[in-house]
């Protein structure tokens, strides 16, 4: 028996423990098994370095045999949730979180800034290549894609520039969830919420034709649509980088988007 202290006092991480995991009744019975444990984990709020309990216990708490909590514990090992170690003191234990779910915490905890709504497309820049090839690599069905079409057809129907940026953003959500990784498909979907969070309404330059602008705009998007839909890689980069050479950027002191020089 193992005794560890919490926060909210001690906990039993061994065979004493009563078993307090509770198992989904869906999927293969490894999957189900790292459910529960993750399930437990977010619930209770175990920190990184939570020593779980060993193997066997964990195969006893969750009714399952040794071998499908071991292949538990490889999805929990490959999803950055636990960590194991062998020897006296050894087990599984809460993992520190990763580089891509420490960072998307911190996109979606950040809130308040002038010129958060340019922070948020900027970075979204910077990822876009990789969404859109990733997209084009993947080879979707065709219901898969027709989220992506529809969400198109409805920046091409816009008929102001304000709605015409709402349905641009919309479109890109699309193209992220058409992503398969899914680290970058998260973070990625977390930029635009922050852009969508404040509301954003478009103004153009005052030597900026708003009928050009549209077409140019809407063809751009509908390149990167059509190269995704073909599972065409050298197409999608393409696309990807004519809509890197469009953009906006936040006016200061509001949330006001104006056109300039970087992807939209």
């Amino acid at each position: 028996m193992d005794v560890r202290s919490t926060s909210s006092g001690f906990a039993l991480t061994d065979s004493a423990q009563e078993p307090r995991f509770a198992m989904p009744r869906r999927g293969s019975r490894a999957d189900a098994a790292a459910g529960a444990v993750e399930a437990r984990i977010a619930q209770e709020g175990l920190q990184s370095g939570f020593r779980l309990g060993t193997r066997r216990w964990l195969a006893l708490s969750l009714g399952v045999a040794p071998s499908t909590v071991s292949e538990a514990i490889k999805l929990l090992e490959e999803r950055g949730r636990v960590t194991t170690k062998t020897g006296p003191g050894g087990g599984v234990f809460v993992a520190e979180p990763g580089v891509g779910i420490r960072l998307a915490r911190s996109i979606m905890s950040v809130s308040g800034s002038a010129s958060e709504v340019a922070d948020a497309l900027q970075t979204r820049n910077i990822l876009e290549p990789a969404v859109i090839v990733n997209a084009a690599e993947a080879g979707h069905s065709r219901r898969a894609l027709e989220p992506m079409h529809r969400a198109m057809r409805l920046m091409r129907e816009a008929d102001d520039m304000t709605d015409f940026f709402q349905r641009n953003l919309d479109f890109h959500a699309e193209v992220a969830a058409l992503c398969t990784n899914a680290v970058l498909g998260r973070i990625y979907r977390g930029l635009l919420d922050i852009v969508q969070s404040h509301d954003p309404h478009v103004a153009l330059l005052p030597d900026e034709d708003q009928v050009g602008i549209h077409a140019r705009r809407t063809q751009v998007h509908q390149d990167i649509a059509d190269a995704i839909d073909k599972g065409d890689v050298a197409a999608a980069r393409a696309a990807a980088r004519a809509h890197g050479r469009q953009g906006v950027k936040d006016r200061p002191g509001s949330t006001r988007v104006t056109s300039a020089t970087q992807g939209w």
